[in-house]
């Protein structure tokens, strides 16, 4: 009697080639896994989904790309493809960021094959890895590592993201600070990167929350 054990269609997008071979080389010594497709990039990634996997492996950081963008095209046009973002460096921003795009898992990059592995079966069987509990623990770690920071910041900063957030355009936040205007601009750029936003609406929103 031939085997009944369905064969798993996996694709790797990883811009590293020599860890995309390994990986494919460990994969598809499994019985129940074919790595179908390999990609470097995103676009390149799309066009093999004709290939149709069951499962995505996908590393967030691709060369001038952020793959969760990849995990969020996976979800809204192939919801039957569940996704494994790959991650060198552990981080509750990353793994809000992938939870958010609709990843099914996160794993770190130095863990075992053999966890990989249990992690594609798991998904594969309908397992949801990535959990809203965990994704609101994340939340509230950035949320309490953001406080820190905040309270660290001088009174004059302070200041600075309490006028952003009455909604004050640079050019008067400087007049009202007596400071030039390109200093205004590039305190703001820093306290953007300072608590990991992206503009000043997400700057304004953060004081807000922390009562400025």
């Amino acid at each position: 009697m031939g085997s009944t054990t369905r064969t798993i269609k996996i694709l790797v997008c990883d811009d590293h080639e020599m860890f995309t071979q390994s990986l494919a080389f460990t994969l598809d010594a499994e019985d129940d896994l074919d790595v179908c497709a390999t990609a470097t990039s995103i676009e390149a990634a799309k066009l093999l989904f004709d290939r149709s996997p069951d499962v995505a492996i996908i590393d967030v950081r691709l060369v001038g790309e952020d793959g969760t963008a990849l995990v969020r095209w996976i979800t809204d046009n192939h919801p039957s493809c569940r996704t494994v973002v790959l991650t060198a460096f552990e981080s509750d921003e990353t793994f809000l960021s992938a939870y958010e795009a609709g990843a099914g898992a996160f794993v770190i990059k130095s863990t075992s094959c053999d966890h990989l592995i249990s992690v594609i079966r798991d998904l594969v069987a309908g397992y949801q890895l990535i959990t809203p509990e965990y994704a609101e623990a994340a939340k509230v770690r950035i949320s309490n590592r953001q406080l820190n920071r905040f309270e660290q910041l001088s009174a004059s900063d302070q200041k600075l993201i309490a006028l952003i957030a009455q909604g004050l355009p640079d050019r008067q936040i400087a007049a009202e600070m007596h400071l030039s205007l390109q200093t205004i601009r590039n305190r703001v750029s820093r306290l953007l990167h300072l608590f990991e936003l992206t503009n000043r609406t997400q700057l304004a929103l953060f004081a807000s929350q922390h009562g400025s």
